[in-house]
């Protein structure tokens, strides 16, 4: 099997005639901050009046959660029955579909079928060889890059960026969120290739995001239903509706003009759930977060110092996929907790709590410096029981995959968004 977005074009063949690949669209690659992103643009676009369809992945608790039309996730029913034709097509025109193939074009034929104005769509692995990689967006956007996947992507933040920057397309935009020198190089390279137009912040538009910014009440966090305040992730949501604003009256004829008061109403009722997600569980405090390498937790640890626990050690409940850069992540956990449950999920892919037990002690010989405790359980059903009965009202917080959290969430009996 060669991997690449043709892929899609021979699954959906029978439907191309229907321009199921040609819906107006953004794509967002990145190695962290891309379903804030997305989330960010979908609600924004949602809140001009706009029928949005916003694809991401992977989901927290059911797969239903990757594909959603005004923000709303579709019914299981109806997941169900547009999955079971994708499969039954893809039985004829491309037999050795993977899952992710199949759930994109699921995702791509329920956006046909709802007759949705604008497609948010977030990468899955990379860019050049991605499924998703099959659509005509208007704008394409790389958010950050950080070393993951070398095994497929290149084994530098230049080569990594150079992969996902084939995302852009010729004589279209392409949004430069927060890069380092040598991440942007690589973008650059691929950007020139291909003829794309890159934008990055300039001092214009940095003065329209400050004045959009200002009226956003960052004392208040229950204004927001998640930690919206990741900076660059929301400039770069911004830059990319900047663009999509030109984009449309030039390329569709179409008017949609950049509203101030719209764009914030979309910012305060964005929802991206498992991001600093708070919720009251049996009188507790639970933060979700899915941090999944040491670049998410940082922002994570940035978050936490500067919200309202910020002067109290929490409890941190953590499991981790094997392939993650997990050691390093750890490093950082004592800095907020004082009391933590190792654990893993029942998946060959879960690291075993042992080897992360025996790290973290480890860590505790090299930093005598701060005190914590930690306990290890190999079900974590037990671990979050564990962490639920301390006799304390210290935040807790479940963090170190998506596939982690998403178990937690679903063993404590929440829905996937709040309020739904």
């Amino acid at each position: 099997m060669i991997p690449g977005s043709h892929r899609l074009h021979l699954l959906l063949k029978n439907y191309l005639k229907d321009g199921v690949l040609n819906i107006p669209s953004v794509i967002v690659a990145g190695s962290n901050g891309k379903g804030t992103t997305c989330a960010f643009i979908e609600s924004i676009l949602r809140s001009h009046g706009f029928k949005t369809g916003l694809y991401t992945s992977p989901h927290l608790i059911h797969p239903n959660e990757r594909i959603r039309i005004n923000g709303i996730p579709l019914s299981e029913d109806v997941f169900e029955k547009n999955l079971l034709t994708i499969i039954a097509e893809a039985q004829n025109t491309l037999p050795d579909a993977s899952l992710f193939e199949i759930l994109t074009a699921t995702s791509l034929f329920t956006f046909k079928k709802e007759d949705i104005d604008f497609l948010v769509c977030e990468v899955g692995l990379g860019g050049l060889l991605d499924s998703t990689n099959c659509i005509s967006p208007l704008v394409s956007v790389v958010t950050s890059i950080t070393l993951e996947h070398t095994e497929v992507l290149g084994d530098s933040e230049e080569k990594i960026a150079a992969d996902k920057s084939y995302v852009s397309r010729r004589n279209r935009p392409v949004i430069l969120g927060d890069l380092s020198p040598s991440a942007l190089s690589g973008a650059i390279k691929t950007i020139q290739l291909i003829g794309a137009i890159p934008k990055l912040f300039s001092t214009a538009f940095n003065e329209k995001f400050n004045t959009v910014f200002s009226q956003i009440k960052l004392s208040n966090h229950s204004d927001l239903t998640f930690a919206n305040l990741n900076i660059a992730n929301l400039k770069t949501a911004l830059l990319a509706i900047q663009e999509i604003e030109l984009e449309i009256q030039y390329h569709l004829n179409k008017k949609f003009l950049f509203n101030y008061e719209k764009t914030i109403e979309g910012i305060k009722k964005t929802q991206w759930p498992g991001r600093f997600d708070i919720r009251q569980i049996e009188n507790r405090t639970i933060i979700f977060d899915a941090s999944h390498n040491p670049d998410g937790f940082e922002f994570f640890l940035q978050e936490y110092k500067r919200s309202e626990f910020s002067e109290r050690r929490c409890t941190l409940v953590f499991a981790s996929l094997s392939d993650k850069d997990w050691k390093k992540t750890l490093r950082k956990i004592p800095e907020i907790a004082h009391t933590i449950y190792v654990t893993e999920m029942d998946s060959p892919r879960s690291e075993l709590s042992k080897n992360i037990l025996e790290y973290f002690h480890k860590l505790k010989i090299e930093n005598q410096s701060q005190h914590f405790n930690i306990f290890c359980y190999d079900k974590y059903e037990i671990a979050l029981e564990a962490a639920m009965n301390q006799n304390i009202n210290d935040p807790i917080v479940i963090t170190g995959s998506i596939a982690f959290i998403g178990l937690a969430m679903e063993r404590f009996g929440l829905s996937f968004l709040t309020g739904n």
